[in-house]
């Protein structure tokens, strides 16, 4: 539903993927990001239950990807990953992407279902079939034309 390819690329210009002070590499940008999302979309969690949801449920530490052998992010690396989006001044502008991409789905979705309304209600006449009804069943590939 979102395509996370541009989200990404804005991130990546204002956070740096880079070695912790013990070498152990950092957790993917995208990632971070999404686990923020999912603090939003469960009415505004704080960090440190972000990362207890997502110690717990499959479903929430599945949606920024991580494996399960990994260690979930802890709240204050979400904390800081937010700090520094927000310093930069990119925080609103990801998450206006985000609603922006949303919307055009459901717009696109309000326009098929209304085609879908219009094509059911229209006055054209019904569709008949061509043939016998006692042949259809010999036939199951007979064809029905507008008449």
């Amino acid at each position: 539903m979102i395509d996370w390819k541009p989200i990404d690329q804005q991130i990546r210009r204002h956070y740096a993927t880079a070695s912790d002070v013990v070498d152990r590499p950092a957790y993917p940008s995208l990632l971070l990001f999404k686990m923020l999302l999912v603090g939003l979309w469960h009415g505004g969690l704080s960090d440190e239950a972000v990362e207890d949801i997502a110690n717990v449920n499959l479903h929430v530490s599945r949606f920024p990807g991580l494996p399960l052998e990994d260690e979930v992010p802890d709240h204050s690396v979400l904390s800081r990953f937010r700090t520094q989006l927000t310093k930069a001044h990119a925080w609103d502008g990801l998450l206006a992407e985000i609603n922006r991409q949303i919307e055009a789905r459901v717009d696109g979705l309000k326009t098929a279902i209304q085609d879908y309304l219009d094509h059911r209600n229209s006055k054209r006449k019904p569709y008949h079939w061509t043939a016998k009804p006692e042949t259809i069943l010999a036939k199951p590939n007979m064809l029905r034309t507008l008449h």
